[in-house]
């Protein structure tokens, strides 16, 4: 079912000046955004998780911005490699006050929807910046 709810903004506040809340992301994190690369900081700042995040709460019947909020908040953790991912199920339970079933469905749908997409995102670009080895070409020899 459509959701009217705006996605909530993992880390950018739309009510906030962007510049200046990037720039203390910056600061907290700065080896996340020194060591990583672009399409990583991208994804995992974007609209679209954003409201991927918002969709799965909202699908696991939790509707209550402040909850999503908080849901989001230790999502952009684990994104941020500050919140071991195998953590999330119980630190939603008790962080964000959900019951262990629908702490474990929204666990489930993170890894399924988003990790995995950030799993991905990174592999590509390690296979991009490996060397690639090709084959002399026929008929020469050593």
């Amino acid at each position: 079912m459509p959701s009217n709810a705006p996605p909530v903004n993992i880390v950018l506040n739309k009510n906030m000046d962007e510049k200046i809340e990037l720039q203390k992301l910056k600061e907290e994190y700065p080896d996340f955004f020194t060591k990583t690369p672009p399409e990583v900081i991208d994804f995992v700042l974007s609209e679209e998780t954003a409201k991927k995040i918002t969709d799965i709460c909202e699908k696991n019947r939790v509707g209550n911005e402040e909850k999503i909020e908080s849901i989001a908040y230790r999502i952009a953790l684990v994104l941020l490699g500050k919140l071991p991912r195998e953590s999330l199920a119980l630190t939603l339970e008790r962080g964000v006050d959900l019951t262990a079933e629908t702490a474990k469905k929204i666990y489930d749908e993170a890894n399924q929807f988003i990790f995995s997409r950030l799993s991905l995102l990174k592999a590509e670009k390690a296979k991009a910046a490996m060397p690639q080895l090709t084959a002399p070409p026929k008929g020469e020899s050593e």
